[in-house]
């Protein structure tokens, strides 16, 4: 009885195009799910520069005007965030992702943090209805660097160099920037979840805002 969010603030405000950040991420991972998350961008540019069915984000504080991005990569809003579609408040992969990070943090009970880190991955796939084929065997693919047709202003390099295959000689810190990395892309669209993650942990590493219009408050 009620509008999908996603899709309220989408399709009918007409105001809500991905981020520079998920696409650069997904786009690195060669991730399955991204058609499930977002549509390709139409733009004129875009095309031009990157060619047809590709996604590009916009970066937060872009150096543009928003006219400019209206025809960038959408949420999909023809099946995944469709007016009635279901949303989900938690879901079981974030659930996983919690037990990895609790395991590697050493809490009692919390299982194997290679075993939940890989459960969280697959139970996303799962949810979204994709094959993760190789995609937790990928210990080369990293995020990728961001490059905006319309503005030079808004380019800028990868951040992250943290890959998908689970390494358990890595740092502590490492292994935990790629757990919430891949649990920052299993929650999607749930930007409240994120945010909270990314305040306590720092990661995943984001690009920082273009432009601050904030005045300084």
């Amino acid at each position: 009885g009620r509008n999908n969010d996603i899709w309220t603030v989408t399709a009918s405000y007409g105001n809500n195009c991905m981020s520079a950040a998920l696409m650069t991420y997904m786009a690195g991972f060669k991730d399955p799910r991204l058609p499930m998350y977002a549509l390709p961008a139409t733009d004129a540019a875009v095309v031009s520069a990157l060619g047809v069915g590709q996604y590009e984000g916009i970066r937060i504080g872009s150096a543009g005007v928003q006219s400019e991005y209206e025809d960038y990569s959408l949420p999909n809003t023809n099946t995944t965030f469709a007016q009635t579609a279901p949303q989900y408040i938690m879901t079981a992969a974030e659930v996983w992702f919690l037990k990895a990070e609790a395991a590697l943090r050493g809490w009692a009970n919390a299982g194997d943090v290679a075993t939940d880190y890989a459960t969280g991955v697959n139970t996303s796939f799962q949810q979204w209805g994709v094959s993760s084929g190789t995609y937790l065997n990928d210990g080369t693919s990293t995020e990728t660097a961001y490059t905006d047709p319309r503005n030079a202003a808004d380019n800028s390099p990868a951040l992250s160099a943290i890959t998908i295959k689970w390494d358990p000689s890595a740092s502590q810190e490492t292994m935990l920037e790629r757990i919430i990395t891949q649990k920052w892309i299993a929650v999607f669209p749930d930007g409240q979840e994120a945010w909270a993650d990314f305040r306590r942990t720092g990661y995943p590493r984001l690009f920082t805002v273009v432009n601050n219009f904030s005045g300084g408050t």
